[in-house]
């Protein structure tokens, strides 16, 4: 029945084809001729199902693949048929093409699958050992939008007409899998809530599954990544002019808060319960709202393949979410512990730098009182995952970091579509190390990977990762992971860095600082800015590794692993959550750094009680605005830090039996302090970020190991490490077990390694 299906549809496939304008399909004539019958697609006949599924062994989520655990190392490009030949060279063989469903749905329950079958079928003629685990683009189509206009997003700001129909307006081309670069810009798109759109993408992409069930494809096609949005990451379009004010919307949400109300807020940085209750409940429906539909599509994968594949999306990454409060990921608890999510997919850190080099380029971060804090990008950049990833390895959830650095091979390497790779990827040897960092902080950290090849968007010939020395970069980390197969990936962290998304339905808006001056990335709100983008870059030069997790992950064994915990964002905490923190931390012995407000905001009220309840201090409210610069005299630690910015509510510390560590820079009074509370070590800080210098005292205060003498990037689990070098000269690496270099060399703990900025060394156990 099913071989007789997928025959069917050849003939159609075909006779598509002929009727099909060359320059439509981006192949040539002798393209179209080998592939009209699809015959590389024919000689899977005969394969069993592809099965594939995360495992949680040894320490944490791994991909499974035929009963064969296999390394998850993936590739995807804009064009992968330039590409895909250097990925097989390197031995990379499961790939993530980019599908475009809308140009494949034609009408109302009318599909042609022929653009897509054809390109799956040269991929495999360019690697006959391909595995596939498609990005199904879900952008509406143009005749659904037409029939349905009252399913559409309504703004509550006015838009331009040239983000309108854009798909018409700006002429935009089919790419090999019938996906159209750009429609992200797209205004004109279907209302997250409207279920008319929910109920026919769900059919569509039904027939998808089927069509490839029916096809000796389901050998090859191991999982789905179904996604729309302004960036195809289940973010919102038109993020800018504050949707979504549509009938489908309010529906969903009751009614929905005015534009002024939405932007504006009343106690300053923070939402006031009282006043601005409506506005916070819409913003947790809102998000609500989007993450189900992300949940409906994956539902979808597992229902109709019966659970043989994968389903996974991209969601919940809370550093750098741009405009966060409309296109953010603020309900993400829902989707990390929904069933029918396999794995979770985010870009690492783009963050440009608010500092400048001679040229002109933003090359590092430093806060209002001149600290340099670091880059994300480029040579001895952190490439930080911008996701709670261990939050994601507690819900056994595979997270896969999406690796997209541009490199010298780019016409105009300071100018790229796509990811930028920072300071000295102009160079063969800058790309090198940045590649080598990337690949390898997959390996240490325990997680998956896929690189993303814009370069033939960029005029990159060959794309960026081609050419002999790139490919043996790659090829050297596909071998390095199969050894990582026989690796314990526990994690070994002592200090962890613990956030809550659905604070930022109760925080300043993010329109409220334009023309954010200074902030090194735009479209970032005051508090995810400095408390945890900015933050980061910090905390990733502590110089030993850091766990990142949502506080509702927080476990009561984790009292015997973590000595110093960074509570970055808990303004907004329910009772519940509250005095789940507290017997979490109680008579725990750790040291614990307490960010700003913590508990300030309950759900019914602004309540300064709770927060000293939970801290342990006694505070004022400095109600007025003022700088958020704090001058530290810490031991012979002295130095200011925090935001060159006045900004309100502001907390200064009166606890007499507390010991200040910090002032206000303006006032005077205490805005950094320690005390012991309830069997712990409660330390208050009331800006951000914090410098490297001031977190390594507080890891030596809380007893924590530094692994690393210098302020290096180390990333590691129980059976690998990584440390990058931030500086030039020698470090000494001390090591909680033996490892050896992967490059050869004794298995020892202490290392004194010899490293220029940038440097990258790997450590593993065992031979």
């Amino acid at each position: 029945m099913q071989r007789r299906t997928f025959m069917q549809s050849v003939g159609c496939t075909t006779g598509a084809l002929l009727f099909t304008p060359l320059e439509l399909l981006g192949l040539d004539a002798q393209e179209t001729g080998r592939n009209g019958a699809l015959r590389h697609i024919q000689r899977l006949e005969g394969e069993p199902p592809a099965r594939a599924e995360v495992r949680v062994e040894r320490g944490g989520p791994r991909l499974f693949l035929n009963g064969q655990e296999v390394y998850p190392l993936l590739a995807l490009s804009t064009h992968l048929y330039a590409t895909v030949g250097n990925f097989k060279e390197a031995g990379l063989h499961i790939y993530n093409p980019i599908i475009g469903t809308r140009s494949m749905w034609q009408g109302p329950g009318r599909y042609d699958w022929s653009r897509v079958d054809a390109f799956l079928d040269r991929l495999l003629e360019l690697n006959p050992g391909a595995f596939f685990m498609p990005r199904l683009q879900l952008n509406t189509p143009t005749w659904w939008k037409k029939a349905h206009p009252e399913e559409m997003i309504a703004y509550g700001l006015e838009i331009p007409e040239n983000r309108y129909d854009i798909l018409r307006q700006k002429e935009l081309l089919l790419t090999e899998g019938g996906h159209y670069f750009g429609t992200g810009d797209e205004l004109w798109e279907a209302s997250f809530a409207s279920e008319l759109w929910r109920r026919d993408t769900a059919a569509m992409l039904r027939a998808y599954l089927r069509h490839i069930e029916e096809s000796p494809l389901r050998s090859r096609v191991i999982g789905y990544m179904p996604t729309t949005g302004r960036t195809g990451e289940w973010n919102t379009y038109g993020a800018e002019f504050l949707p979504d004010y549509s009938e489908p919307m309010r529906r969903a949400c009751g009614e929905i808060p005015g534009v002024e109300a939405r932007v504006k807020t009343t106690f300053g940085l923070l939402r006031d319960p009282e006043k601005e209750s409506a506005v916070i409940r819409f913003y947790l429906k809102y998000h609500e709202t989007v993450a189900e539909n992300a949940i409906l599509m994956c539902r979808t994968v597992r229902e109709e393949t019966e659970g043989r594949v994968l389903a996974g999306v991209f969601y919940g990454y809370l550093l750098e979410q741009v405009r966060i409060q409309e296109g953010g990921y603020l309900a993400a608890r829902k989707v990390f512990e929904s069933p029918e999510i396999d794995y979770i997919v985010g870009p690492y850190s783009y963050q440009p730098g608010n500092v400048r080099d001679e040229n002109g380029v933003r090359v590092t971060m430093e806060d209002g009182a001149g600290n340099i804090l670091g880059s994300a990008r480029g040579v001895a950049g952190d490439g930080g995952f911008r996701m709670m990833t261990e939050s994601l390895r507690r819900h056994g959830k595979l997270y896969i970091s999406e690796m997209d650095p541009s490199t010298y091979r780019d016409e105009d390497p300071h100018r790229v579509i796509g990811g930028h790779g920072g300071i000295g990827s102009d160079t063969l040897e800058g790309s090198r190390r940045i590649l080598r960092r990337d690949l390898g902080q997959v390996f240490a950290s325990g997680v998956g990977g896929w690189l993303y090849d814009f370069g033939p968007l960029n005029k990159a010939k060959g794309g960026w990762y081609g050419g002999e020395e790139m490919i043996a970069e790659m090829k050297r980390f596909a071998v390095l992971g199969g050894r990582r197969l026989h690796l314990d990936i526990t994690p070994v962290s002592q200090i962890a860095a613990l956030s809550d998304a659905k604070t930022f339905a109760a925080t300043e808006h993010w329109n409220a600082d334009r023309p954010w001056e200074g902030y090194g990335i735009r479209y970032s709100d005051f508090i995810n800015q400095w408390f945890i983008n900015t933050q980061a870059r910090a905390y990733h030069r502590i110089g030993a590794p850091m766990d990142f997790l949502f506080h509702f992950d927080l476990q009561a064994e984790d009292r015997n692993r973590y000595r110093l915990l960074f509570m970055m964002n808990l303004y907004y905490l329910t009772e519940g959550e509250v005095r789940r923190l507290k017997t979490a931390l109680r008579e725990s012995r750790m040291t614990v750094v307490w960010y700003y407000a913590p508990g300030f905001v309950a759900e019914e009220k602004l309540d300064l009680g709770r927060m000293e309840s939970l801290t342990g201090f006694r505070f004022g409210i400095l109600d007025a605005p003022g700088s958020m610069l704090i001058r530290c005299d810490a031991d012979a630690l002295t130095l200011q830090f925090g935001v060159n910015s006045r900004k309100w509510p502001r907390f200064a510390v009166t606890d007499e039996e507390s010991r200040p560590l910090g002032y206000w820079a303006d006032t005077g009074e205490v805005a950094f302090a320690t005390k012991e509370h309830d069997g712990y070590t409660s330390v208050y800080v009331g800006s951000a970020p914090l410098p490297q210098q001031l977190l390594r005292w507080l890891a030596g205060l809380a007893g924590a190991d530094l692994w690393s003498s210098e302020p290096d990037i180390v990333r590691a689990t129980r059976d690998a490490a990584i440390i990058v070098a931030t500086t030039d000269g020698r470090r000494t690496l001390r090591l909680p077990t033996p490892m050896a270099l992967v490059d050869g060399g004794p298995a020892q703990r202490d290392h004194l390694l010899e490293m220029e900025r940038g440097d990258v060394r790997i450590f593993a156990a065992g031979t």
